[in-house]
């Protein structure tokens, strides 16, 4: 019994390694230009430069065709003329709203001035300075006119400001 168990078992494992493939491991050898035969490369002696790179095979084909002179005069171009359009529209622009700094007693001027320029596009630390002036001469200042969305986005990043700026919007004109 133990010698058929043992024909069995060495079949069995030279089936096995009949159909499994075992991927043998490559190793890479650098050796010196000399001990090289590929065509690629130079060798000593024949002087320098490698082998010429092979250009593949390409086929050329050439079709003439000829058209009579009675195709070309009855293809005409037509010209594209576009229409005109039937009804002008008038654009209105947006109106401006007008972007107010109301003064505060407690407001410090290098607060104000610092917060203006970086939120306001168009106010530098000048411009700043005069507003903060007029606004605590009159109780407010003007400091440009803008779209709507534009002047209330001012208004509100200066009213987030810590401590408080306070500034609105209001339309240029409120009769029209």
């Amino acid at each position: 019994m133990a010698p058929l168990r043992t024909i069995v078992c060495a079949l069995l494992l030279s089936a096995s390694a009949a159909f499994t493939t075992v991927p043998t491991p490559i190793t890479y050898h650098r050796s010196s230009a000399a001990h090289i035969s590929s065509p690629l490369f130079a060798k000593e002696g024949k002087g320098g430069g490698g082998g010429a790179i092979a250009t593949p095979a390409t086929k050329t084909v050439t079709q003439t065709t000829t058209k009579s002179k009675t195709e070309e005069v009855t293809k005409q171009k037509k010209k594209f003329k576009p229409s005109e359009p039937e009804e002008e529209y008038e654009f209105k622009e947006a109106p401006l709203w007008l972007l107010m700094l109301i003064a505060d007693e407690a407001d410090e001027q290098m607060h104000v001035i610092t917060r203006l320029t970086e939120i306001v596009e168009d106010v530098n630390d000048d411009m700043a300075a005069e507003l903060f002036k007029a606004a605590n001469m009159v109780g407010e200042a003007l400091v440009g006119k803008y779209p709507k969305e534009i002047g209330e986005m001012y208004a509100e990043q200066l009213t987030r400001s810590d401590p408080i700026i306070y500034a609105e919007c209001r339309e240029e004109n409120p009769d029209n």
